[in-house]
């Protein structure tokens, strides 16, 4: 009877009925208590629905009946890795090496397991162990280029980066992680050629792009990096850095479109150069994006801060004093938003508040060069 409830339950297992596989094995498990294929099965069972307590009980037993099961072991190290019960996890896939030394995938989890352990060097020494066995596992390589990357031996990190990208030129983290290592570097060329590698392979991941607009901000090329920020937004609205990020960068695009018109004025005999932005426009895009950043994260005074600047450059003097009024209420001491509010209140013919501001202004700039 044992074995027809568990045949039942697998053609149940079979038919992706689990609910009705999981109380066929229950039965079986019912009439003989020490059925090991059934308290595996059962195991998994309860894995796949999330049921990580009832999938412990079922395992241990099974390794308790069955010492030298080595998958009952596996997936006993699986569950406690994601409940990050590491060290337990740890001593399953030990286990599992007792049984079969030359278990590389048991290696990369131990290796995994102590990495988000916090255990760097016990880590590098199990993923280096993994690549011993099989040079081109690539989950090794990447584990053990993210723990250089945070030790930054960037070096290190590049080196086992490429490596995944030469096994699988299809790895879009490892690009992503390998234009990190570049951009740490100080290589802005090949960390921007890393980065569009992973965005090519996989163009939904926001962090990639986030991290590409940086690079272009870097090095002034505005238009390319509205271009990821506003990947960014459209793929995480709500990622108030992208916004704020966005805004910076229509904002900065402007001070090059003015630099462009003052050169252009001074050396027009020389050169030929051509305003290609309209200030207007870009200036409700920076005010857009930033007043879109408030939304998501109503509490950065840099945000409120850029605000009123673009709102002054635009004259709108209300909206201005609004924008550094609350960046003062958030940090009281933003020097320069003092210093800002004071130019507004000049212009708006409030002398008294105006010398207020510059006062509070001077004071502290006077305390922060003591």
């Amino acid at each position: 009877m044992a074995e027809a409830h568990y045949n039942l339950g697998m053609a149940y297992n079979n038919r992706t009925m689990s609910n009705e596989a999981i109380e066929e094995l229950k039965k079986a498990i019912g009439i003989d208590p020490d059925y090991k294929d059934a308290l595996f099965q059962l195991g998994l069972l309860y894995i796949e629905n999330g049921l990580w307590d009832d999938a412990t009980t079922a395992l241990k037993s099974v390794v308790r009946l069955d010492p030298a099961n080595a998958l009952a072991h596996s997936k006993l190290g699986d569950i406690y890795k994601s409940r990050k019960m590491f060290y337990d996890a740890v001593a399953e896939y030990k286990k599992v090496l007792e049984i079969n030394p030359k278990d590389a995938v048991s290696l990369y989890n131990i290796g995994a397991a102590y990495s988000e352990g916090n255990e760097k060097e016990e880590a590098i020494s199990a993923f280096t162990k993994a690549i011993e066995i099989n040079p081109n596992y690539t989950d090794a390589h990447f584990g053990l280029g993210r723990i250089y990357l945070d030790k930054k031996l960037l070096d290190e990190a590049a080196a086992e980066f490429k490596k995944v990208t030469d096994i699988n030129p299809h790895h879009a983290l490892a690009y992503y992680n390998l234009g990190l290592t570049y951009y740490s570097k100080g290589n802005v060329v090949d960390a921007i050629d890393a980065y569009k590698k992973s965005t090519e392979i996989d163009a939904k991941n926001p962090n990639v792009h986030y991290d590409l607009g940086i690079v272009y901000s870097d090095v002034r090329m505005f238009d390319k990096a509205i271009d990821e920020f506003s990947a960014v937004v459209r793929l995480d609205s709500g990622n108030a850095a992208a916004h704020y990020r966005l805004g910076k960068a229509y904002a900065d695009k402007k001070v090059l479109a003015r630099a462009i018109t003052s050169v252009q004025k001074a050396a027009a005999a020389h050169y030929n150069i051509q305003n290609p932005y309209s200030d207007k426009r870009v200036l409700d895009d920076a005010i857009t994006a930033l007043q879109k950043s408030i939304e998501v994260n109503p509490y950065n005074p840099a945000v409120y801060f850029d605000l009123g600047s673009a709102y002054s450059q635009d004259r709108i003097l209300d909206e201005a004093a609004g924008a550094l009024e609350e960046t003062i209420r958030i940090d009281p001491n933003f020097a320069k938003a003092h210093y800002g509010l004071s130019i507004i209140y000049e212009r708006k013919g409030m002398k008294e508040e105006a010398q207020r501001e510059f006062s509070v202004y001077q004071k502290l700039i006077g305390e922060c060069r003591k």
